[in-house]
């Protein structure tokens, strides 16, 4: 078959072409864990496709050791970056390793969170900027396991889907652009792994301002503990006096409800 001079042509721009895709692959490199986690490399291509730096810029907070591997506490605070569009937070170790994923649409990147942990595992948590660069941290966190695969406490009361979504929150205003929003929703977060108990989380929360307009927007997965209890930064103008929070879990059960917020700064 003959082929004309065109064709080859093109065929020729589409190898070089392919061939400096394949060298610009090339000269990127994973950095090395500091965590030394045997699961680094498999997260990275997982959660974080494209460049990635490890950065003390991202504070991940959590115990050295877990009191309790139902409800580990953990604090993002990636303050110190700017233009964040992303923040994910997984547990390496765990069965289930993704936690959390934060879009602060418009809110401070930074986020509290419990988590429930199935044996001594990285906390590590993925920042990306608009530019696209991943900015990765974490911590070791020791736990004696189990967190994962025991079943939540609801279920030991046959009635406990009575209280489903019954929410317990509250909001500060910390500057005049600046509100700090923690609460704590009635929830199993079932993760599937306990005998004879379907997978059942709440799945998605989002906040709103009064007119509409989001602020922050969270993908909650199944390590999230029971009951689950956030904390985020939602920026806010002086004028704005309202927020609502939305939230939707698996069985497409849906809660919203209106959040008030203080006209001054909490002293």
């Amino acid at each position: 078959m003959r082929h004309s001079k065109s064709g080859r042509s093109l065929r020729n721009c589409c190898f070089v072409l392919l061939l400096s895709i394949s060298a610009m692959a090339g000269a990127y490199e994973l950095p090395a864990d500091p965590l030394e986690s045997v699961m680094w490399e498999n997260m990275a291509k997982r959660f974080f496709p494209g460049e990635v730096v490890i950065d003390q810029r991202v504070i991940v907070r959590a115990p050295l050791d877990a009191e309790d591997q139902m409800q580990v506490p953990i604090t993002v605070d990636a303050t110190q970056l700017e233009n964040v569009v992303e923040i994910i937070a997984l547990a390496d170790l765990n069965p289930i390793p993704h936690i959390l994923t934060l879009h602060p649409v418009r809110a401070q990147p930074f986020v509290g969170f419990r988590v429930k942990l199935e044996q001594s595992t990285p906390i590590r948590v993925g920042v990306r900027t608009s530019d696209g660069v991943w900015h990765v941290n974490g911590v070791n966190v020791g736990a004696a396991g189990g967190g994962c695969t025991a079943p939540a406490l609801a279920h030991g009361n046959n009635d406990w889907y009575k209280t489903l979504g019954q929410t317990r929150a509250v909001t500060r205003r910390e500057s005049v652009d600046l509100a700090r929003l923690s609460l704590r929703m009635r929830h199993p977060m079932d993760t599937g792994l306990a005998a004879g108990i379907p997978v059942f989380y709440m799945s998605k929360v989002e906040v709103k301002s009064a007119d509409g307009v989001a602020l922050a927007n969270l993908d909650l997965f199944e390590p999230i503990s029971e009951n689950p209890t956030l904390t985020i930064k939602p920026l806010v103008s002086d004028g704005i006096t309202e927020l609502l929070v939305y939230a939707r879990d698996t069985e497409g059960n849906e809660f919203e409800f209106p959040l008030a917020v203080p006209a001054t700064v909490d002293n």
